[in-house]
């Protein structure tokens, strides 16, 4: 079971560094982006599932105001309940994390997000997360100010980046498996 696990990170990881090759050849077409945000979803194929797949990749308000200014780059990689196909269930990559508070919340995060999504190797009919998820799970960017946080949110505010010691309380023994 353990090689299995490690078999699943190792291709998830994987996964992850080809979105990135792809992002650079990609970048390239990125030319006079305007200065609001942009949350774009360029594509590219996937040799792991055969197919044509998206990612996000997020630019922040201002990257195209200085063309020599060199951005710190955060890539995101989702919880198991994000998977999906790459194209219309990419949407489900959104619903924690930086690219939620990026893009829904409006927060001006000083940094490149790309976001790629696992596929589902047959996740989808393993877990009843994913088999019973709907797209009204999906948050919403609004044109004007941003969504009330839903009831039972991870984070009751803004994320800061910051927690005080006595926050985060481990197991003397250590995490559970690693």
């Amino acid at each position: 079971m353990k090689s299995k696990r490690c078999m699943h990170k190792k291709i998830h990881f994987l996964f992850c560094l080809i979105c990135l090759g792809f992002c650079n050849c990609n970048a390239q077409k990125i030319k006079n982006i305007e200065t609001e945000a942009q949350l774009l979803k360029p594509s590219y194929f996937c040799k792991a599932t055969n197919a044509d797949r998206n990612y996000f990749l997020y630019l922040p308000k201002s990257y195209g105001d200085d063309k020599e200014k060199q951005w710190p780059v955060l890539l995101f990689l989702h919880g198991n309940g994000e998977r999906g196909n790459g194209l219309d269930e990419l949407d489900y990559a959104i619903i924690h994390g930086p690219l939620y508070e990026a893009w829904i919340q409006k927060r001006d995060l000083p940094f490149i997000i790309i976001a790629p999504q696992l596929p589902m190797f047959g996740m989808d009919e393993k877990a009843s997360y994913i088999k019973n998820r709907t797209r009204d799970q999906i948050p919403l960017r609004l044109d004007e100010g941003v969504p009330e946080r839903p009831e039972g949110f991870p984070t009751e505010g803004p994320m800061t980046g910051h927690l005080a010691d006595n926050e985060m309380k481990f197991p003397e023994e250590g995490l559970p498996m690693g």
